[in-house]
């Protein structure tokens, strides 16, 4: 059996054929949206998220994430997306094998 590469193009010759097509698209057809480029990680605003922590917490929206085991210092965070990116990294560094407690 041929692979789907080495089947000929049919063209679309009837009303149903069109139908179906547009059926499998959800209605669309033409060329789709451009592309956003957009920044994966944006800057975060927060003077005090990403400091290395010094025993008292900076602010009260603010969570520590521990460093590891090879000497990371553990650092204060804005709650939400600098935290879970910090915690990601954290667990890169370890193998994914880090003891959160929150």
């Amino acid at each position: 059996m041929p692979t789907q590469a080495q089947r000929p193009r049919i063209p679309e010759t009837s009303e149903n054929q069109r139908k179906a097509r547009l059926a499998w698209n959800g209605g669309k057809t033409g060329k789709g949206k451009e592309l956003v480029i957009s920044p994966v990680i944006e800057v975060c605003h927060v003077e005090v998220c990403g400091t290395p922590t010094d025993g008292r917490r900076p602010g009260r929206h603010m969570a520590m994430v521990a460093g590891s085991k090879d000497g990371a210092a553990a650092h204060w965070y804005c709650l939400g997306r600098c935290e879970a990116i910090a915690h990601a990294r954290a667990d890169l560094r370890t193998g994914g094998h880090r003891q959160v407690s929150r």
